[in-house]
This record gives structure tokens, C-alpha cells and sequence, in this order.
């Protein structure tokens, strides 16, 4: 979701409603936008279900390194439940850009579908 979209849906599609952006696949559940204050800029950010789920941003062509905060790179995914456990699972279809700032969570903004082979990619509900 766009920062221009997520500022149309509250002032103008739901005025008045609350609007809450999510992101989410099988292996994470959804993760939730923070809420926004009056003076956050319109991006979206993504917290993660912890502590079950933990997601970092890292370089698409070196998936070890982190990238730096306000960098882009790819999701990478750790989910831990009682039954299950993947760690460090690159999201197929995941980019996203690191936060600002650091918190004590792992957090991604703007994301989107993920291609290394072509220079568009159609978002939606896959």
C-alpha cells in the first residue's frame, strides 16, 4: 500500500472510520500498521505478531546482510509457534523498506511484491 492510498482511505474513502492496514501470509499471520499519531508522515509500517514472528530486511542479492535502517531490500521471515519452525525464510514475494528508526521489533514499510526479472510488478490479492 502506498503512503498516497493510505492517506486517500482516511481522509477521504473512510472519514471518520478507523483504517487499519495489515500484511500477511501463511507462515507469519497478519502484521499490523502502527497506529498513526497527527503528525506521522502517511507511510505504512508493519509490526510483525511477535513473538512468534520476526521479520528483518536484507540485501535481495546477499541475504545474510541486514540492510541499514531507511534502506530497501527483501523480507526475511523467522516464524516460531509449538508446532512449527522456519527460520529465516526469504518472503517470495516481500520488499520492503527498513523503518526509520529502530525499535525492539523488526519492522517493514512500503511492501510490495518481490521480482528480480522484471521492472514492474502488478500488486493486489493474490
Amino acid at each position: 500500500m502506498t503512503p498516497q492510498f493510505h492517506r486517500f482511505a482516511v481522509e477521504e474513502l473512510m472519514e471518520g472510520a478507523y483504517f487499519a492496514p495489515t500484511y500477511g501470509n501463511t507462515l507469519m499471520g497478519l502484521a499490523v500498521h502502527k497506529p498513526r499519531g497527527p503528525r506521522d508522515p502517511w507511510d505504512v509500517i508493519y509490526y510483525p505478531p511477535a513473538p512468534r514472528a520476526a521479520i528483518e530486511v536484507v540485501d535481495p542479492n546477499e541475504p545474510d546482510r541486514v540492510v541499514a535502517y531507511g534502506g530497501t531490500g527483501r523480507v526475511r521471515l523467522t516464524t516460531l509457534t509449538k508446532e512449527f519452525f522456519m527460520p529465516r525464510s526469504r518472503a517470495g514475494r516481500g520488499r520492503a523498506r527498513a523503518p526509520v528508526r529502530a525499535l525492539p521489533v523488526g519492522r517493514g514499510a512500503h511492501v510490495r511484491p518481490f521480482s528480480k526479472l522484471q521492472s514492474s510488478v502488478v500488486e493486489g490479492v493474490y
